[in-house]
């Protein structure tokens, strides 16, 4: 781990939407998080960081993720979680193979990503140490730096949802019952604004 106890994560993402909006969510998670668009990049960033977790894609524009990867030996004692839009059960099996901890298959949500993290992070001896304090009284959000986020009504109760099961997964129709909404009704989209809108707001808050 780093003197910071900031555990860093390495995206590796072509898409520049996706990349963006995982690196900004694991910085606000408390990681210390930075994104690539390719294989040689990452190669690149790898010459002068060290990283704890390594979160690739698999269709790249310069190389196929998956067969750099494999010949990749000197990952072998990073966590892997590999983000893709291949979803056959032998590129699944193929990418356990080739030391992944995790397969997703796009479209991810980005606290599910954020609780498997957590999860493996745990259970190597890396957790975290920074923690964020949830005031559902005062309907406040306190960084570990100490700077405080104020809360609506619909930010809290999806926060609270969330901190209910920490280091779980909460799924989205469980997050949109916690709005006092019907998931067979609710537009996903909306949640997905709300939740822009709270990243920035705390980005700004303790920037």
């Amino acid at each position: 781990m780093h003197s910071n106890s900031k555990a860093r994560i390495l995206v590796v993402e072509d898409e520049t939407d996706l990349r963006e909006a995982m690196v900004e969510f694991f910085n606000m998670d408390g990681y210390a998080a930075d994104g690539v668009r390719g294989l040689r990049a990452a190669e690149h960033w790898m010459l002068t960081h060290g990283f704890d977790v390594l979160l690739l894609d698999l269709g790249l524009p310069d190389g196929d993720g998956l067969h750099w990867l494999q010949s990749r030996t000197d990952l072998l004692d990073k966590i892997v979680l590999i983000s893709t839009a291949r979803s056959t059960g032998s590129d699944r099996v193929a990418g356990v193979r080739a030391g992944a901890h995790a397969y997703l298959v796009k479209p991810v949500a980005l606290e599910e990503m954020s609780a498997l993290v957590a999860n493996l992070l745990r259970k190597a001896g890396k957790a975290q140490s920074p923690v964020w304090h949830l005031n559902a009284t005062a309907w406040t959000l306190t960084a570990p730096t100490g700077q405080v986020v104020k809360l609506t009504h619909i930010e809290m109760s999806l926060l609270s949802c969330l901190a209910g099961v920490p280091g779980t997964a909460v799924q989205r129709d469980r997050l949109v019952e916690c709005l006092g909404q019907s998931p067979d009704l609710y537009d996903p989209r909306r949640m997905e604004i709300i939740f822009r809108r709270l990243r920035s707001k705390v980005k700004t808050a303790t920037a």
